[in-house]
């Protein structure tokens, strides 16, 4: 269960990924696939999702294990996660949503918090402390619950802990991606093992050969008139203010000028409206930019190998390039995960901007620590990751 409904690389990608890792471990167990609304192979991700209503109205078989996955998904925020999903049907159209909840969000665009309301009543209708915070054993009759590289966005709500703790402490394995997850879990009483691991996507080298995707990607991005023959900087950023976006084309032009490199922008949230974004700053270059759009999270993954360096506000795109042993660097953007995965994968801090005016400083910094230097930490957290794993397979398996 998570947020494999929505048209984000990461949230897409990760699901993808955890069924490998199952699959590279021989594991034969039926897998059934789980989100908020539920999806069908959005960006060609190959990857069906049914409603999590279905499974608590009781309409299907009860999982031996429900296990939760992916970002920032440990939070009570109810409300908060409902006005996401409205904002992504409103950016989308409602064109990877329901035929149910285009007619409601059509009927009640303007009136946001009522819209929220009936999301979470027709989408989140199940009783939990938050969204993702399922206990076992409770009114679902769920057998066992395990949390798979998750995130706390935010510390808890001081009211709810208790209920916090006893949820978290009733689950059958807890895996986080970074420490700042974890202490936020203590803080709020938690007593059962932790578990702190990168992020599980950092494995993705494990499973898409780096040269392959490597070849496959530079030849999509030559049919799209990249020179190949030059380094190649892959950029990519959520919506930036006319101020920043100013800045943002003057450090590009600026480390573009210096390097002789080509800049290749590569939407990678299309529900945090970064395409059009990057469409807009593509004409905004005069065509110094080479704006590339790709439908399929594999064609986004071959794309981001063949890169020589990348720099973007996008979490799961700089943990693609790190698997791969690519230069990256984070884009100044205020979240807590940026530090986080720096940390648990024995990165510098150094490698995340606090404004665009470092981004020729940044990217110097990155590519004059070698690709070398990135793939030997990234060689060093995806054994951690396969760890972590294996551990939460022995525990699913023991219930």
């Amino acid at each position: 269960m998570g947020t494999f409904d929505v048209e984000n690389y990461g949230d897409l990608l990760y699901p993808v990924l955890l069924e490998r890792m199952f699959r590279q471990r021989n594991d034969t167990g039926k897998i059934r696939r789980f989100s908020l609304m539920g999806s069908k192979s959005l960006q060609d991700s190959r990857y069906d999702t049914r409603p999590i209503q279905q499974l608590f109205a009781s309409q299907l078989e009860l999982p031996h294990t429900l296990i939760v996955g992916g970002g920032d998904l440990l939070r009570t925020d109810w409300h908060t996660v409902a006005s996401h999903y409205r904002s992504i049907c409103s950016q989308q159209n409602g064109q990877s949503s329901t035929s149910l909840w285009q007619r409601l969000f059509k009927k009640r665009s303007n009136r946001e918090l009522e819209a929220d309301h009936e999301f979470r009543h027709h989408y989140m209708n199940y009783p939990a402390v938050g969204p993702f915070i399922i206990e076992p054993d409770g009114i679902l009759k769920i057998k066992s619950v395990a949390y798979c590289s998750c995130g706390v966005p935010f510390p808890f709500d001081k009211a709810l802990k208790h209920r916090i703790a006893d949820t978290f402490n009733k689950s059958v394995f807890l895996y986080v991606r970074d420490h700042q997850s974890r202490d936020a879990l203590l803080q709020a009483g938690v007593k059962c093992e932790i578990h702190v691991g990168p992020d599980l996507v950092t494995a993705l080298s494990d499973f898409f050969d780096a040269a392959q995707e490597r070849e496959k990607g530079r030849a999509m991005l030559e049919d799209r008139g990249v020179d190949i023959q030059r380094r190649i900087l892959c950029f990519q950023s959520h919506p930036q203010s006319r101020k920043k976006n100013t800045e943002v084309v003057k450090q590009l032009k600026s480390y573009q000028r210096r390097t002789g490199c080509e800049v290749v922008l590569l939407p990678l949230g299309s529900c945090h409206g970064d395409r059009k974004y990057l469409k807009r700053l593509a004409q905004y270059s005069g065509g110094a930019f080479k704006y590339v759009e790709l439908v399929s999270i594999y064609d986004i993954i071959a794309v981001l190998a063949a890169c020589d360096v990348f720099l973007g506000t996008s979490l799961h795109g700089n943990i693609t390039a790190f698997s791969f042993g690519i230069p990256h660097v984070f884009g100044p953007i205020q979240v807590a995960k940026r530090e986080g995965f720096l940390e648990v994968t024995d990165l510098p801090s150094d490698l995340k901007m606090d404004s665009w005016s470092e981004v020729n400083q940044k990217l110097e910094l990155a590519t004059g620590l070698g690709r070398e230097f990135f793939a030997a930490r990234a060689i060093a957290a995806k054994r951690r990751v396969h760890e972590v794993f294996d551990l939460l397979l022995r525990a699913v398996r023991s219930v």
